[in-house]
């Protein structure tokens, strides 16, 4: 079925049921796979490498999800490619406790596998069902119910520990019952496959021009997104580190980790209604500024739990707003396309270029982040986000003097 026929109602309903896909199975895939497995890792004695590896190779596995999923939902469509990555998650989280640790490395990166394959095609099916005038704040909501996951992932380590295996099982169950609500909306036709089939290629570079590869790379919106994961990954991974150092307890970590998901969830909206509404480069900006403020506070007060929790809170809502920012700036690409078909292969490959350099920077992120702390000690990592918030700054520097995209 094609989007111009659905009606109000029925449109409204399978928002709201793949709102609540992206909700459950971001519980399980992204903030238990996120959380459960370096404070898990932390209890068993792993070293910062080796929690770093394990950390980026849900990333990895997330990338090879993201470049296959396109070939995936033109073979199988929106729903089954949906349930092959959660099924495939699920899987991957209930084999995990009766493996040795150090074999974590492969259902890691299944779990991130699964996840891209549910993220692309899920994400694409909602937003090409969202309305056009109101999708900087639809993105807003979509962003504030998944960061849910990063509120109650800690919460369910808290209550039911790292070490048993119950917290893997019920990451496996959540993201099962991700499936009931994909069958509440609406089944789209996957539209003009030739058209997206040229345009995939040519973001892959399979016999395209170098210059359009580096093109895919360098895009405002993949970029900020990405260095916003780069940020949220490598705290993800350390901040279990960074607090035990500190002389924190295994329940302050988990608190703190509650707080950067509370910090993501409650600023999403906002983040999403300040891009409509003031423009995206301008919510960028303050984005920007914010966490500059959040990173100087966490090395001020290093040891003050109240001051670090204050500091978590502002990174999470700045991790997660530049990742809302990237994908608004993905849906603008339909803004100007002459036909319908064009416009919704623009929307599948820009949020498909967010997805990837989100994911590859994410990765990036715990796994240099790993290798600093072993060497510079777990108190680098806030000075780590200082490089990046420069990196960031540089991105909006060079985005605004281009001052080409009148919608930012």
């Amino acid at each position: 079925m094609l989007t111009a026929q659905l009606s109000d109602k029925r449109r409204n309903l399978s928002i709201v049921a793949l709102n609540a896909v992206s909700t459950l199975s971001q519980i399980g895939q992204y903030g238990l796979g996120t959380t459960l497995l370096p404070i898990a890792l932390v209890t068993k004695g792993a070293t910062p490498e080796q929690i770093g590896i394990t950390s980026s190779a849900l990333w990895l596995g997330m990338l090879a999800g993201l470049l296959v999923t396109g070939q995936l939902i033109r073979a199988l469509g929106y729903r089954i490619t949906v349930i092959l990555g959660l099924v495939i998650s699920a899987l991957s989280f209930a084999v995990m406790p009766w493996l040795d640790w150090q074999w974590w490395l492969i259902p890691a990166a299944a779990i991130g596998f699964g996840l891209g394959l549910r993220w692309i095609a899920n994400e694409t099916w909602l937003y090409r069902l969202a309305p056009a005038h109101a999708r900087g704040r639809i993105i807003g909501i979509h962003e504030t119910l998944i960061s849910i996951a990063a509120i109650l992932a800690p919460l369910i380590i808290v209550s039911v520990g790292a070490v048993k295996p119950t917290a893997f099982l019920m990451a496996a169950t959540i993201i099962m019952l991700a499936i009931i609500p994909l069958f509440i909306a609406v089944t789209l036709s996957v539209t003009d496959s030739s058209q997206e089939n040229n345009s995939n290629d040519s973001h892959l570079n399979l016999g395209k021009p170098i210059k359009q590869t580096i093109a895919f790379l360098m895009g405002f919106g993949a970029l900020i997104a990405g260095l916003g994961g780069w940020m949220e990954g490598s705290i993800l991974a350390f901040l279990p580190v960074y607090s035990a150092d500190i002389g924190l307890a295994s329940s302050d970590v988990a608190w703190l980790l509650t707080i950067l998901g509370i910090g993501a969830t409650t600023c999403q909206f906002a983040i999403g209604w300040l891009a409509d509404n003031k423009g995206l480069l301008w919510t960028a900006k303050l984005c920007t500024f914010a966490a500059f403020l959040a990173v100087l506070i966490a090395i001020i007060f290093e040891k003050s739990f109240l001051n670090l929790a204050v500091s978590v809170f502002i990174l999470g809502g700045v991790g997660g707003g530049l990742l809302t920012l990237g994908i608004f700036w993905a849906t603008l690409a339909d803004a100007t396309a002459t036909e319908a078909s064009h416009a919704e292969v623009n929307l599948s490959n820009r949020v498909r270029q967010v997805s990837i350099i989100y994911t590859i920077l994410s990765a990036a992120g715990p796994f240099v982040a790993g290798f600093v702390v072993s060497h510079a000690g777990s108190k680098s990592l806030f000075w780590q986000q200082l490089v990046v918030i420069l990196m960031i700054a540089i991105v909006l520097f060079w985005q605004s003097r281009k001052n080409i995209a009148s919608p930012l």
